[in-house]
């Protein structure tokens, strides 16, 4: 496969217009400005892909629509980021309140068992080294670095080994720990939210691809998928992995949160129907808008 040819931005806007995309909204030498100032061509590029194209050439697309959707996008992913590190926030606080309660544990224990587990280990590896080497909590590291106590190394876990530390305290105290049950089947599927947000990658893309479905679904996304309407989506893997985030945020956060993350969603939907009428035709964006829409019952 030979390698393709790197193009200058002036290029690259020539290129999109080649491909079908206008600039009737927009002239051709502002997006040359915006791609060199703004926004760089691979991610503004990557929202062509909601739509259809004839004879090679893409149908009712506008370089503006692209501007539009990258800031729409932006703002997608600083929702979804806040109400992931929030519910993150939230599942760390009830993990704490169960071994605090749990008369059995001294916080130290549960931590030697998680650091011994054959499964659990490398997490415990991971967590110990970013630990290690924090910049600004290196006192804390030197006080605590030969004998770790739950607390301690809770504060460095990612979302990740938070997820496993979970499972693997809800293993081993099942009956008392009931309350970790949805973060136990849901928490894996949010985790591919929170990154995609955390690095920035585009999100309004792809959604309800074919091939971007899953056979099978947990049965707390299904019933939340039910009650909300979205149910002949709930495959769909972003879907999917929103929903189950949802479905934490709604599970453990608190009550102001919750208010709180719902306006944000409002703010959201406002910006989008700011220029609704560049995407009335766009199926795709429609249906994806939709399930934004059906998410602010529950969120």
């Amino acid at each position: 496969m030979s390698k393709q040819k790197k193009l200058n931005n002036v290029e690259l806007v020539n290129h999109l217009e080649a491909k079908g995309i206008t600039f009737r909204n927009i002239s051709k030498g502002q997006a040359i400005t915006f791609i060199d100032k703004t926004n760089y061509y691979y991610k503004i590029a990557a929202f062509r892909k909601n739509f259809k194209k004839r004879d090679g050439k893409y149908i009712d697309l506008d370089f503006e629509y692209l501007k539009d959707l990258a800031s729409i996008d932006m703002q997608i992913r600083n929702l979804l980021f806040s109400i992931s590190i929030n519910t993150e926030h939230f599942i760390k606080t009830e993990i704490s309140r169960l071994i605090n309660n749990n008369s059995k544990e001294n916080g130290y224990n549960i931590i030697k068992e998680f650091q011994n587990s054959k499964e659990y280990k490398r997490y415990y590896n991971l967590t110990k080294k970013k630990f290690k080497q924090s910049r600004y909590q290196h006192d804390m590291y030197e006080k605590r670095k030969k004998d770790y106590p739950y607390w301690a190394l809770l504060e460095h876990m990612d979302y990740g080994c938070l997820i496993k530390f979970v499972k693997f305290y809800y293993s081993k105290y099942k009956n008392k720990s009931k309350s970790l049950k949805k973060a136990v089947e849901l928490g894996d599927n949010a985790r591919y939210i929170r990154n995609a947000c955390a690095h920035n990658s585009v999100f309004i893309i792809n959604v309800f691809e074919e091939n971007s479905k899953l056979n099978n679904v947990n049965a707390n996304v299904t019933t939340l998928a039910k009650q909300i309407g979205v149910y002949k989506f709930k495959n769909y893997k972003k879907v999917n992995d929103l929903l189950s985030l949802c479905a934490l945020s709604k599970a453990y956060c608190s009550k102001p949160v919750l208010e709180y993350q719902r306006k944000d969603l409002d703010n959201f939907l406002e910006r989008y129907y700011r220029n609704k009428d560049y995407y009335r035709k766009n199926l795709e964006l429609t249906k994806m808008i939709t399930v934004f829409e059906k998410i602010q019952k529950i969120i």
